[in-house]
């Protein structure tokens, strides 16, 4: 997508987009990863990763790293301003109206007829979100239930049940050195791609990997016998 493609995309869901942070991340994911293939699985993944572990609101946050990873810190700056104003002000606006009109029988029933649709919503995008992000993993969803469980429980997202999860993961795939470990290349690969617009890193075209100032990621191709010799 070309940076002006990015920002249209996102002014419009800014817009029109309703039902929350998870409704709006799975409208991400059904446009730019299923129906544009705009973005790649993994790049979605990190994006969504990298908005989860940071305070804040998430649908905003996810759709700031997708401009990162695309148009660097311009198409963040971009893509955060559409995404961001649309809604801003028309919550001042429905503020306005809600002080103005609010005494009326049938702007009450409007809210709450709008509350009961985008439980729906949030319904749906959950599931879908979960079962993009789960796959088949029985280990993520076997922690997808515990982590519902408790939140369900304690009626709270507690912050280090969150923690665990994550650490639990990444010690298990560290153990077994399985399929889900190999993944993490790619997912920087994304990372480093999108930082080397920024001068955080710097790409080598003849072998297409990418390094940080003191290592990199990929090795270097051997030298030659003549260089050898």
């Amino acid at each position: 997508m070309t940076l002006w493609e990015l920002v249209r995309y996102f002014l419009y869901l800014g817009t029109f987009g309703f039902g929350g942070p998870v409704a709006l991340a799975g409208f991400m994911h059904r446009d730019l990863v299923e129906k544009r293939r705009s973005i790649s699985e993994e790049e979605y993944s990190l994006s969504l990763a990298l908005a989860q572990i940071m305070p804040g609101p998430l649908a905003a946050q996810l759709a700031i790293a997708i401009g990162y990873f695309q148009r660097g810190v311009l198409g963040a700056t971009l893509v955060g301003l559409a995404f961001i104003l649309p809604s801003f002000l028309m919550v001042v606006a429905i503020s306005l109206a809600y002080l103005a009109y609010g005494g009326l029988w049938w702007m009450q029933a409007l809210f709450y007829g709008i509350g009961a649709a985008v439980i729906g919503v949030i319904a749906i995008a959950a599931y879908k979100l979960a079962r993009s992000t789960n796959k088949r993993d029985p280990l993520l969803w076997g922690i997808f239930a515990v982590l519902a469980a408790v939140t369900v429980w304690a009626e709270a997202e507690l912050a280090e049940f969150f923690i665990l999860a994550g650490l639990l993961v990444l010690f298990a795939r560290a153990w077994s050195g399985g399929r889900s470990a190999r993944g993490w290349p790619e997912l920087w690969q994304a990372f480093s791609s999108g930082s080397s617009r920024t001068g955080l890193f710097t790409s080598r075209p003849a072998t297409r990997t990418y390094c940080c100032r003191s290592c990199c990621f990929s090795p270097r191709p051997a030298p030659s016998s003549s260089a050898a010799d």
